[in-house]
């Protein structure tokens, strides 16, 4: 069996390692435009801000691939797939054979269509050339704007804090991490990062970027202006369907597939930031390592289903734990809060199931707040968080 996989993200190397265990004599080979070998991705914020290397990022090395006899190959983009005779097209013009395939594609950073983006000093961070790219350009700049007060806008603002430059992020929503926190927690998030030298614009979006070819100010909606050398945007990412969508395979927001992972082409699967499974696109970590080990097993011929990945965030940005799961704005719930200048809890649950919680600046806590959301632990176990700390 031929097996080749598009993208050597988390999805591509989950599938990879997944065949070879189900199938120990089939040839993988993993095709990427990236010079890099697979590596933690959510560390590039690390590495823009000094943190780590480029060889602490890469996860696997060449030797263990080897081993498992799994061929990369680096610095390929395939151009074009040809279902009906399961051949792929790389840009330089040679052709791959394929028995099974997965489109691990990835996504791309979405910029706004504001005017003067165009501008240099304008970046999206999604990999370590964007990182690099930043690092180079912003040596001499002193203030740079983030636009995007999400995880990764929060984290690359924090990075370039510990550059040594003045950093302020601009949000459209009303609070820092709309995805994770409600209002109230968000508006704790804020006091703390500014605390560790970020500064905010809340409710406001850019409208126009100003410069003479390069970044000098930007223009928000309010009418505001901020002067800044450099921009990042965080504004979300898109799916990378367009390989997909040229070949005649069904595209929606991203590339549509089933239970299996299978896509509507014959021995055509997908996985990752790429996939719409039911409707839905994860565009995370953990959902992507899920969906290619499952993708990897059923091209292996080990019929496995998805059925979807619990919503549940634990993170650290910048140094402060936060863990956010279910739905924390349910109607119709009991909930209990507390708070202190250091700590935001709030769980939501309806008589013994838990519905929602939120934990911020708590390790404690959010590690009982996760056995809860999981089934291993009762509610009753976080609901005496709140008689002890409250």
């Amino acid at each position: 069996m031929n097996y080749i996989i598009i993208g050597n993200g988390i999805a591509g190397i989950e599938a990879a390692f997944a065949i070879r265990k189900n199938d120990p004599d089939g040839t993988i080979k993993i095709i990427s435009s990236s010079e890099h070998l697979h590596y933690y991705r959510p560390n590039v914020i690390e590495y823009l801000g000094n943190g780590t290397t480029i060889e602490k990022l890469i996860i696997y090395k060449k030797e263990q691939y080897k081993k498992k006899n799994i061929e990369n190959i680096l610095q390929t983009t395939i151009t074009k797939i040809n279902p009906s005779d399961h051949t792929l097209i790389d840009a330089s013009g040679a052709t791959y054979r394929y028995d099974r395939l997965l489109l691990a594609t990835g996504a791309y950073s979405f910029v706004p269509p504001v005017r003067g983006s165009d501008c240099a000093g304008v970046f999206t961070l999604r990999g370590i050339t964007d990182a690099n790219k930043i690092k180079d350009y912003c040596r001499d700049i002193a203030s740079v704007v983030v636009v995007g007060g999400g995880l990764l806008g929060l984290e690359s603002a924090y990075s370039l804090v510990k550059l040594g430059k003045k950093v302020t992020v601009v949000e459209f929503c009303k609070w820092l991490l709309p995805r994770q926190l409600d209002k109230r927690g968000g508006e704790i998030l804020a006091r703390m990062l500014s605390e560790k030298g970020l500064s905010f614009v809340l409710d406001d979006s850019v409208l126009s970027i100003e410069g003479n070819g390069r970044v000098e100010k930007l223009v928000l909606k309010s009418g505001r202006e901020i002067s800044a050398g450099a921009v990042v945007f965080s504004a979300g990412i898109r799916c990378r369907t367009a390989l997909a969508k040229d070949a005649g395979i069904a595209v929606n927001n991203g590339i549509i597939v089933d239970d299996y992972m299978r896509t509507s082409a014959h021995d055509v699967y997908a996985a990752g930031d790429p996939a719409e499974h039911r409707g839905r696109i994860y565009g995370i970590w953990p959902a992507a390592k899920e969906q290619g080990r499952i993708a990897g097993m059923n091209m292996a011929g080990i019929a496995t289903e998805y059925s979807g990945t619990l919503m549940a965030n634990t993170l650290k940005i910048t140094g402060i734990d936060l863990y956010s799961a279910g739905n924390f704005e349910a109607d119709n719930c009991d909930v209990l809060v507390t708070e202190d200048p250091s700590h935001y809890k709030k769980f939501i649950f309806t008589g013994d199931n838990p519905v929602g919680a939120i934990v911020l600046g708590d390790r404690e806590a959010m590690k009982i707040a996760q056995r809860v959301i999981e089934g291993k632990a009762g509610p009753g176990e976080f609901k005496k968080i709140f008689s002890q700390r409250g």
